[in-house]
């Protein structure tokens, strides 16, 4: 049996409530019916003191007539005894004489009424005696005047009802609203529920909170707030994988070029001994691009190790004057038109390390000519003593599932790409104290990327 409703949170609520409800109802109608029981019983006493007072002070007999006018005025039944126990006058039918004498000396003087059963009635019963002189004309000893026991209990209901259909009015009412109070809050708790169920299976981007301000309200806050670190943390874990892994791929790759890159340097450097042309632009650009290869290898084993690279301050536009020279045939390789557009404001700053942000631009320069078929690259000095390299092409930019973490390691567009250029435009912007971004501008693609500098000769 599924005894999975009787745990729900309605019908712990609802259950008690009910239940206090119900005993208080009962409680009042009880103590209502045993009020309602006493205050009849004191009004049939008054009527009982009210009528001997008149009674005893009558000159007129109590015979039949005035008895049955007395019981039609009175709404109650009277019986007069004789000295003898004779029944003399009795609005009553086939009654014993001797029942009603020992009814009299049961009732007594006494003003607290006894029930009597005759017949197949019950009656509230209360006598009194006459004195000699009340008497002497119609030779009644006793009066007993009784009271029909429906009429005591009728009071009594009347007294409990009222208070019990207040009663259990008020139970139904309060059932309601606490139904509907319930309920609400048992399908807040439910939603609350999912949404952690969908928390606990890792969608973290998950809203629970709603607008309102009550606990439940900032149970479901204090969720998202664990969301929201559980996101960061989860964020965390995976660079730190990716880097990790970034590492040892770059380990890898870079001990695997070094040696081959070292063997053309050398033929190169052979080939330029016994070339006989003065001037050998193409010599130049490979040898320059060996350098640059040389570099990014030296870098790479560094970043596959786990270490930093050591800063070497250098002028800024020396930096990307060589970056210019460097990649003006690359792009007319490619039949790419670039613009370099740099800011003479430059002249005089020094960046943290020269290579560092040698290479962040070249990637992103190269990225750019891959890209588009018009670049154009911009260096301006901000106002917060920063280089701010902004690299534009015309290209379609990266797509919109890529967006958000195009800067991820392995994280690529291109078939042939490994994911790692951005990675280390991010790593580099960061060792250089700035960052970098992208976004796009109409039908251009802009990756903005900045550095802190210092003044030529500051410490």
């Amino acid at each position: 049996m599924d005894r999975s409703g009787l745990h729900s949170l309605r019908v712990r609520l609802l259950v008690p409530l009910l239940a206090v409800s119900v005993v208080a109802a009962l409680v009042v109608a009880m103590a209502s019916y045993s009020l309602g029981s006493h205050w009849a019983t004191q009004e049939f006493e008054k009527r009982f003191l009210g009528m001997r007072q008149s009674l005893s002070r009558a000159s007129f007999p109590l015979n039949d007539s005035v008895v049955g006018s007395l019981a039609e005025l009175t709404q109650a039944d009277l019986v007069t005894l004789g000295t003898d126990g004779q029944v003399l006058a009795s609005t009553l039918q086939n009654t014993q004489s001797r029942r009603l004498a020992d009814l009299a000396l049961q009732a007594g003087p006494s003003q607290l009424g006894v029930l009597f059963p005759i017949g197949d009635q019950h009656f509230l019963a209360f006598a009194f005696e006459r004195t000699a002189a009340e008497r002497n004309t119609d030779r009644v000893e006793t009066v007993l005047i009784l009271f029909d026991e429906r009429d005591l209990r009728a009071a009594r209901w009347r007294a409990a009802v009222l208070p019990l259909a207040t009663g259990l009015s008020t139970i139904v009412l309060i059932g309601t609203v606490a139904l509907a109070l319930t309920g609400r809050l048992v399908r807040r708790l439910s939603v609350l529920q999912r949404q952690v169920g969908l928390v606990a299976a890792g969608d973290f981007k998950s809203t629970i909170s709603d607008d309102g301000s009550d606990e439940v309200s900032r149970l479901g806050q204090a969720v998202d707030s664990m969301a929201r670190q559980l996101d960061q943390l989860w964020q965390a874990v995976h660079r730190q994988q990716s880097e990790k892994l970034l590492h040892q791929i770059s380990g890898g790759m870079a001990h695997q070029l070094r040696n081959s890159l070292t063997g053309a340097r050398m033929a190169i450097e052979l080939h330029a001994k016994h070339c006989q042309a003065g001037d050998d632009e193409g010599l130049r650009v490979a040898l320059s691009e060996l350098e640059q290869l040389e570099d990014y290898v030296r870098r790479l084993l560094l970043v596959g190790s786990g270490q930093q690279v050591q800063g070497r301050a250098e002028e800024v536009l020396s930096c990307l004057h060589d970056v210019q020279l460097r990649l003006n045939p690359v792009a007319r390789h490619l039949k790419v038109g670039i613009h370099w557009q740099l800011e003479e404001s430059l002249k005089g700053y020094q960046v943290k390390d020269g290579g560092t942000l040698s290479a962040a631009a070249t990637n992103l320069i190269i990225n750019a000519t891959q890209a588009g078929t018009q670049v154009t690259v911009t260096a301006q000095l901000t106002g917060k003593h920063e280089l701010q390299l902004t690299v534009a092409d015309d290209g379609p930019g990266p797509s919109a599932k890529l967006a958000g973490e195009i800067f991820e390691p392995f994280v690529t567009s291109k078939p042939e790409g490994l994911g790692l250029g951005l990675p280390l435009v991010r790593r580099a912007a960061d060792f250089l104290n700035g960052e970098v971004r992208f976004h796009r501008e109409g039908q251009q693609t802009l990756f903005v990327f900045t550095a802190r500098l210092q003044r030529q000769g500051t410490p």
